[in-house]
């Protein structure tokens, strides 16, 4: 029977791991793969949490339906352990290349060591080589129960290794964070190998997303510092995605903003009006935009802004809320300074088949088109 304890932090374990994918799950970041492999660990662990309980619930219960539910998820159990590790060597591949084509070949392994584990799980249904449930439907570890645990630990260690090789990747801090993840669940895992009855490996696991999710996987790493909006790097990584995505019936636009003058407004009033010029420009953004709407600070005095329309007509009309909430602003007359915009925008064509930075040349270019008639007339 699974006792107080264990019940005790899987439950905890288990609200813990809802707060993290209700915060981590947003309609601008689902569609990154870190994103998304962050969230599938978040869910593989809910999932594990809920089947070992299971597990231990039903281990002793007299009767056949017991028996086999004891069986069931003892033998999901199994199965999906590797998971984790796993998709935790993918989620370290993508954070050092964000390319897919170089995670293509360890996913490939991955898959088939995930299968192999799988078959050797389902075997132990009639061989007993990881685990077996006798007649009085008490669970038993297997003769090779040790080798399934090893898996597990080297696939830690594999990713392990591959942080520390490619550690210049990353900033120290975030270093550290990351690293803190193999700490818990390898003591979990550790604890639960040699004291038969307990189960801290899924809570040493949550742990450690928390402190990912706290240090690392937050929006902060992607957000623009002064004016709070997403990055040039979130930018990039945005924008190719969303071509990638992109089809005749789903496509995007794009407006590039380029502030008129921001280097009068510097020499004139100084830097730290420079930066309310910056703070108010995205204060007219948002308020011009729908809430999921992409706004990013490429660098300097410029910005991107994504939106799923279908039509150039659209896009225009947030265009002209734009300008309008731009006018209301420089009527205000609150700061010295007054503010407007040269724009590039258009809408992405799926035939022309633009890669992210020539699609972003192109805006440019149409960017200071605007800005010359401006300057002609």
């Amino acid at each position: 029977m699974v006792t107080l304890k264990t019940l005790d932090l899987s439950i905890v374990s288990f609200i813990v791991l809802i707060f993290i994918f209700s915060y981590s799950y947003n309609r601008v970041e689902r569609i990154f793969a870190q994103y998304k492999l962050f969230n599938t660990l978040v869910i593989l662990n809910m999932s594990l949490i809920i089947i070992d309980l299971l597990g231990w619930a039903f281990n002793g219960l007299p009767g056949s339906l017991n028996y086999y539910c004891n069986l069931g998820s003892n033998l999901l159990l199994y199965i999906a352990a590797p998971m984790i590790p796993s998709v935790w060597v993918l989620y370290t591949y993508y954070l050092v290349y964000n390319d897919k084509k170089k995670v293509k070949r360890i996913r490939i392994i991955l898959i088939i060591l995930v299968a192999a584990n799988a078959l050797v799980s389902v075997l132990s249904l009639f061989t007993g080589s990881f685990f077996s449930v006798d007649a009085a439907n008490i669970y038993h570890r297997g003769p090779l129960f040790s080798v399934h645990i090893i898996y597990n630990v080297l696939l830690l260690g594999y990713s392990f290794v591959f942080i520390i090789a490619n550690r210049k990747s990353f900033q120290k801090r975030h270093l550290i964070s990351i690293m803190h993840f193999y700490i818990a669940p390898l003591a979990g895992t550790i604890i639960q190998t040699f004291y038969y009855g307990v189960s801290y490996n899924w809570t040493g696991v949550t742990i450690s997303l928390l402190i990912i999710f706290i240090n690392f996987q937050s929006r902060n790493l992607s957000t623009d510092y002064l004016t709070g909006v997403n990055n040039r790097m979130h930018f990039h990584g945005y924008i190719k995605a969303k071509i990638h995505n992109a089809s005749e019936k789903r496509t995007f636009g794009v407006i590039m903003i380029d502030i008129d003058n921001f280097k009068e407004i510097n020499d004139n009033f100084g830097h730290a009006a420079g930066d309310d010029a910056l703070k108010d420009t995205v204060s007219i953004l948002r308020q011009s935009l729908r809430r999921d709407d992409f706004i990013a600070r490429f660098g300097g005095d410029e910005f991107f802004i994504v939106i799923d329309v279908q039509t150039i007509t659209t896009l225009e009309d947030t265009i002209k809320r734009i300008e309008d909430k731009t006018g209301q602003f420089n009527a205000q007359h609150k700061k010295p300074y007054k503010l407007s915009f040269s724009l590039g925008y258009d809408v992405y064509d799926i035939q022309k088949k633009m890669k992210p930075d020539e699609f972003v040349d192109h805006l440019d270019k149409l960017m200071y088109e605007d800005k010359k008639r401006k300057n002609m007339n």
